[in-house]
């Protein structure tokens, strides 16, 4: 357990010998509200009543919980998160009272360091509806008999994990409702990737397991961006607070998340799930190969282990008609992911054929802004094209960003490789790199040893002429990048 969640633990303990569980405060002897159970199918909008906390320390003064919480609930809010942890987070148990006792027909989550099985009846006593079970400080029988303990009164265990090892510790509960938050307890740091790798590994056990989970993607959220991606990669909600307590306008800023969150799951997609359960459970540098024209490649790389296939529906040396990469698609199935490049043209049917489950994403080169790229409604990433360090400096939150060597003909697919001082300066700022541009079989080791990146993406450097691969080729790039782990 890592020392601020140390601290946390040691205190609340400390705390309880003084004075029990109720922390000083009256608790009724029945409940006295209704309860209310959100519904995760269509998107769970949990907003958080946050004081403060260890790494923000105070940061809003709430003088009014039920005043805040109105401004919640016109933003579009369907559950309230009521932190009563008091020393860390600066909150309290009569913070949750007043809330459910002024909005009985919302959902509300009590979010604590609860360690004990009468917490959990005591939570429902005082109205909570959800309360919040964290799997790394508690042993595998304490947080069974929670888990039950609640779902014997009816109130849902959101269950907390931060990594695979407390995954992997869970999943023997089969648990209905799990919360992935993507802050590393040890560092403190955000890496809103991760949960998407965790997201995928859910999705197996329950399928091997035969249960249904719905998982909620916790810490991180700041903006409409974020909550689109998190939508559309088949979260069944979020759970938002920093950004919303520090933010100047709390109702509209709901409102932002709600509507990326509701406009990313209307065409809801495995793609990054998949992508990053390579990437961080398998530990693989992600392959893909662009420019397939012909079946007989896109097989080849199927077969070679590639993970995502390019098809380029934009003026190229390497474009594929819709018809002809139809068919294509059509014969490799899901055997692969399959990503449609696009410039200026095709962009409508393209994104028809993610909606009808040809492909599975977009890739946008040109300047489109994150607004018109959303519009399509489906899975997408940007490709930039970098010039100078102001590209590396603009760089945005994305579950991939793709960077390609600039030129001023073509957008990708030149030979031509990102200038090294440029890279240099992109690890030091320490962005998660996807790379193309330049790429070969005699140059592949050398980028993976000195950028690490997480993903290449690779086309004139592994064809004998345009749009037709060279099998060899693909050979050396696949063996180079098994004998690499993308993950130091």
């Amino acid at each position: 357990m890592i020392e601020i969640l140390k601290k946390i633990v040691d205190k609340r303990e400390e705390r309880i010998k003084k004075i029990g569980v109720t922390f000083g405060y009256t608790i009724p002897d029945k409940r006295c509200v209704p309860l209310v159970i959100p519904d995760f199918e269509n998107g769970a909008i949990i907003c958080e009543v946050k004081r403060g906390s260890p790494s923000e320390g105070k940061m809003n003064k709430i003088e009014n919980p039920v005043e805040w919480v109105s401004n919640y609930v016109d933003g579009g809010a369907n559950t309230i998160s009521v932190l009563t942890e008091e020393d860390f987070f600066y909150g309290s148990i009569n913070d949750l009272i007043k809330i459910k006792n002024s909005y009985p027909k919302i959902s509300v989550l009590r979010k604590d360091f609860l360690l004990y099985e009468e917490e959990v009846e005591i939570s429902y006593k005082i109205g909570a509806d959800m309360i919040l079970l964290i799997a790394a400080i508690l042993d595998f029988e304490t947080l069974k008999k929670m888990k039950e303990k609640a779902e014997s009164f009816g109130i849902v265990p959101l269950i907390e994990v931060h990594n695979e090892d407390e995954l992997n510790k869970i999943f023997p509960l089969k648990p209905k409702l799990i919360g992935i938050n993507s802050r590393n307890l040890n560092t403190f740091k955000i890496d809103k990737n991760y949960p998407f790798a965790l997201n995928e590994l859910i999705r197996i056990d329950n399928k091997t397991n035969n249960y249904k989970s719905h998982v909620i993607f916790e810490s991180g959220i700041k903006n409409n961006l974020d909550s689109f991606f998190v939508g559309n990669a088949d979260f069944n909600g979020i759970l938002v607070g920093t950004s919303i307590v520090k933010s100047g306008d709390v109702t509209n800023q709901i409102k932002s998340l709600k509507n990326g969150f509701e406009n990313g799951i209307l065409n809801k997609s495995t793609f990054y799930d998949k992508i990053f359960y390579k990437h961080y459970i398998e530990k693989k540098v992600i392959v893909k190969i662009c420019g397939i024209t012909n079946i007989d490649d896109a097989i080849y790389c199927i077969e070679k282990g590639v993970d995502i296939l390019g098809f380029i529906f934009a003026d190229s040396k390497r474009e594929i008609s819709i018809k002809d990469a139809k068919n294509i698609l059509s014969q490799i199935g899901d055997k692969v992911l399959k990503i449609g490049v696009v410039v200026d043209k095709n962009i409508e049917d393209v994104a028809k054929l993610v909606k009808d489950g040809f492909l599975d994403a977009i890739q946008f080169h040109n300047d489109f802004s994150d607004s018109e790229c959303q519009k399509y409604g489906v899975c997408y990433y940007k490709a930039v094209r970098v010039k100078d360090r102001d590209d590396i400096d603009a760089f945005y939150y994305s579950p991939i960003t793709l960077f390609d060597a600039f030129s001023i003909e073509a957008h990708g697919g030149t030979g031509k490789q990102i200038d090294k001082e440029l890279l240099d300066y992109a690890k030091s700022k320490e962005i998660k790199l996807a790379l193309a541009g330049g790429i070969t079989p005699f140059n592949i080791k050398e980028i993976l040893e000195s950028y690490n990146p997480f993903m290449v993406d690779i086309s004139s450097g592994v064809e004998k002429s345009y749009g037709k691969k060279d099998f060899k080729k693909i050979d050396k790039i696949m063996d180079e990048c098994k004998n690499v782990s993308c993950i130091k």
